[in-house]
């Protein structure tokens, strides 16, 4: 059975009800911790394969090694790989898988990944015509983010176990899916032809980039609708707090207000009442004269008498 008549079972075995050619699979969890460690020291560690046209990125060096298994993991693949064969291929990311899947996303491109197996036999002619042709070259560096690993070491250990493929070499069109899961949109194993790669990953973006595209729009307006809807929230709760500050204020200096108030006529009737006070004569002064008065006549009646 060809390769290609294994790519359609494949692709028709695992069609979707949305129509969309993938299954999801669970990533190990040391690789979405690797993320996050590395995330943690800044994304700036990734570099860029070189090749003939490419410039070296500084603090990276590219050419290879003397001893390529040696190199940090995110680089042994390529040390390995233009050793081999060379710097004439796509333009591998140096660096951990999630890192590469976190570049795609933000570009809105799938991720192309390869996983290379150096012993097996079809692997050469998959390096050298496939890989290295001009025509996957540049159509894989236009379309997608690439990366790529040692099928038994590292990561690319991990990702085979985890993808399962029954032969080498193994490449897998990626998609970012929710949680710590991935969309395997399309999955080649075994050798190929470069026209046959174009090919398929041609009708991969066209087939299902539109109704992955579509999902993910979807979500995007999912999420700005929820930052919408939250910032809306956040507003209304402003809103309400000055609300609530400004009746407070307002209660605030009412009672202040009636306070003094209260306190200016208390001072108003308290002085009314003083000048009343000032100019009243004393309580019983005019009895005590009246009194006085009738005890002097008698005395004068009696001096007029004499």
């Amino acid at each position: 059975m060809s390769w290609l008549m294994r790519e359609s079972s494949r692709a028709t075995r695992e069609v979707s009800s949305n129509g969309i050619v993938r299954r999801m699979v669970n990533l190990p969890r040391s690789i979405v911790g690797g993320f996050s460690r590395v995330m943690s020291h800044g994304i700036g560690r990734i570099g860029i394969a070189g090749r003939r046209d490419q410039n070296p990125i500084p603090n990276f060096p590219l050419q290879p090694l003397q001893d390529p298994l040696n190199a940090p993991e995110e680089w042994t693949f390529l040390s390995v790989y233009e050793q081999q064969y060379g710097s004439t291929h796509p333009l591998f990311y140096a660096c951990q898988f999630m890192e590469a899947l976190k570049i795609a996303e933000d570009e809105h491109k799938f991720m192309f990944m390869y996983l290379h197996s150096p012993q097996h036999p079809f692997t050469p002619s998959f390096c050298w015509g496939t890989l290295g042709s001009e025509l996957v070259v540049q159509f894989l560096d236009a379309n997608f983010v690439c990366w790529g690993a040692l099928s038994d070491r590292g990561e690319g250990s991990q990702m085979a176990v985890t993808l399962q493929p029954a032969s080498f070499p193994c490449c897998a069109v990626i998609a970012p899916a929710a949680g710590n899961s991935i969309a395997v949109l399309q999955q080649m194993e075994g050798p190929i032809s470069p026209a046959e790669l174009v090919e398929i990953l041609q009708r991969t973006v066209e087939e299902q980039g539109l109704a992955f595209g579509n999902s993910r729009a979807k979500e995007e307006e999912t999420t700005r609708e929820k930052a919408m809807e939250e910032e809306r929230k956040r507003a209304r709760a402003k809103e309400e707090e000055k609300i609530r500050a400004d009746r407070q204020l307002r209660e605030e200096q009412d009672a202040a207000y009636l306070s003094a108030l209260k306190i200016d006529k208390e001072k108003e009737k308290l002085n009314s009442l003083l000048p009343e006070r000032r100019f009243q004569k004393p309580a019983g002064s005019s009895s005590k004269a009246n009194y006085e008065k009738p005890r002097q006549n008698p005395d004068s009646d009696t001096v007029s008498k004499w």
